[in-house]
């Protein structure tokens, strides 16, 4: 057995907001779609049939939601209670882009975002950033998407902020 570490920089971005927790957490998921992984296993074998079912799940910005870990909620079970989703998401079409270079790529996506309640009350987003992620992979093809990514989530996020505050 041969190992080896590389130690790189990650950019990690938090968005501070005034808007209610829930209301985030409403917009968000209403603004992107919803991956349904049993359709997509109807559909293997069946490229076509199949890129055109994830493209009738896709959101704002071309993205879904994978699924939801509720860390608050794991939290109640030693009595601290919080407001706190894990959102796994992204687009199973764009990941197959990046994995056609280079498959380490699949180990950053789907991307992770988690949003919570602060001790203020306050509304904390956090994710680190597609692209500082993915250029351990050292391809130009894959950078340019995965920049495509930082832009496509930090809108998504800036759209739900807004349709919360209202």
């Amino acid at each position: 057995m041969t190992t080896s570490q590389t130690q790189r920089s990650i950019v990690r971005v938090t968005i501070n907001s005034d808007v209610k927790f829930e209301n985030f957490v409403k917009a968000f998921q209403e603004r992107l779609g919803k991956f349904d992984q049993a359709a997509i296993a109807a559909l293997i074998g069946q490229p076509r049939q199949a890129a055109a079912a994830i493209k009738s799940m896709e959101g704002d910005q071309g993205l879904m939601i994978f699924f939801t870990l509720d860390h608050g909620r794991a939290l109640n079970m030693v009595g601290k209670g919080s407001k706190a989703l894990r959102f796994i998401l992204g687009n199973p079409l764009v990941a197959i882009q990046m994995t056609k270079h280079d498959l380490r790529a699949g180990q950053y996506v789907p991307l992770t975002l988690i949003a919570y309640e602060d001790k203020e009350n306050r509304l904390r987003i956090e994710y680190d950033q597609p692209s500082s992620l993915l250029n351990v992979c050292e391809s130009s093809e894959i950078d340019e998407i995965a920049h495509d990514l930082d832009r496509k989530l930090l809108s998504v996020v800036a759209h739900a902020i807004e349709d919360a505050s209202r």
